[in-house]
């Protein structure tokens, strides 16, 4: 009896009925296949076949899904092709956008101009929603890349939104300066401009700082936001944070606001990041120069029954290169500091 590898064949399959859906555009199945960790899904796993760099060769484009991520991430490589058929990964990247507001991921489209398209469409309630990011090559310099040309996104509710909406674009202009035109950098950069046009109103003229970060806040299944700025007229170390939680006509709502935060430029770190994780989230901060490895991070969980934020857990450790002996963590929890709201910290 020959034991066969059914994970294999069902990865040959799906990577067979792509290539119809391509085409046939003369990719070697087996050879795209290399590329495909062993940890993915396979129902999940995708191939799409195109020039990428115009040099009149035949490139892929994979997308898949990996076990024991989040559902909505997605992890792009892109193939080039040399004449002798070899692929080699020349970028990739992560993106969060499919299973989020009622849009999933629908098909990736390479033109003959070498640009492509991810695009996601609307289910169900939100038949009609869509989102497409297109990203056009670029060869100065010796070297291949992609950059953001358009990123435009249209929400539709058959019941709570279906007037028709103006989409919301971002364009490549938008995201120079800050790295995030590049593909391989959009996992956070595309969502901080797109998400900060989306509650532009509350956005002071007087910024001096200004990041936005996405996911779920308080389990309902909607993506909130967390916007978090400084000014430019108050002192370095002052922060603000603000919440908006996602609602059924698809707009956001400023829910809870703290303008007392002052951690950054504090002891030896600085502000890190925002992590939003279901109806948890945490503020982290980092250490730098003679303080790396220092860091901070304080964590709040969604309360059903207040119906807001509390204070759930600090951790924090100081490290200097010039101290004594080894630095401890020191971790904090609501037995040492009670209940405290996230608009009182």
């Amino acid at each position: 009896m020959v034991k066969l590898n059914f994970g294999k064949y069902l990865t040959t399959i799906l990577f067979f009925c792509c290539l119809i859906s391509c085409l046939g555009q003369g990719i070697s199945v087996q050879k795209a296949e290399e590329f495909v960790p062993k940890s993915a899904i396979l129902s999940e796993t995708r191939m799409y076949v195109g020039d990428l760099n115009r040099d009149g060769i035949k490139d892929a484009l994979l997308r898949f899904k990996v076990l024991n991520e989040p559902s909505e991430n997605e992890h792009f490589y892109l193939l080039l092709a040399k004449k002798d058929g070899t692929l080699n990964i020349v970028d990739k990247d992560i993106f969060s956008f499919n299973n989020k507001n009622g849009i999933v991921f629908d098909k990736i489209t390479i033109s003959k101009d070498c640009n492509f398209t991810v695009e996601y469409i609307g289910t169900e309630s939100n038949y009609g929603s869509y989102r497409k990011i297109t990203f056009n090559y670029h060869s100065e310099y010796g070297s291949h890349y992609w950059i953001l040309k358009r990123d435009e996104e249209l929400f539709v509710h058959k019941v709570f939104a279906p007037a028709p909406q103006k989409p919301i674009i971002v364009t490549e202009s938008e995201m120079q300066n800050i790295g995030g035109e590049y593909f391989g950098n959009i996992k956070e950069n595309l969502y901080d401009v797109i998400l900060r046009k989306k509650i532009k109103k509350y956005l002071p003229d007087t910024t001096s700082e200004c990041r936005a970060y996405s996911g779920d806040l308080n389990r309902d299944n909607f993506e909130d936001i967390i916007l978090r700025f400084k000014i430019s007229t108050e002192p370095e170390t002052k922060e603000h944070f603000y919440l908006f939680t996602g609602q059924d006509d698809g707009t956001y709502k400023l829910v809870v606001q703290n303008d007392n935060i002052e951690l950054d430029n504090v002891d030896g770190h600085i502000f890190d990041k925002v992590v939003i994780k279901n109806g948890y989230f945490s503020l982290e901060y980092t250490g730098y120069g003679n303080t790396s490895g220092t860091y901070e991070i304080v964590t709040f969980k969604y309360s059903e029954v207040a119906k807001n934020w509390l204070l759930h857990r600090v951790g924090s450790k100081f490290v200097h290169r010039y101290g004594d002996g080894n630095s401890k963590e020191e971790i904090t929890t609501p037995k040492d500091f009670g209940k405290i709201l996230f608009k009182d910290y």
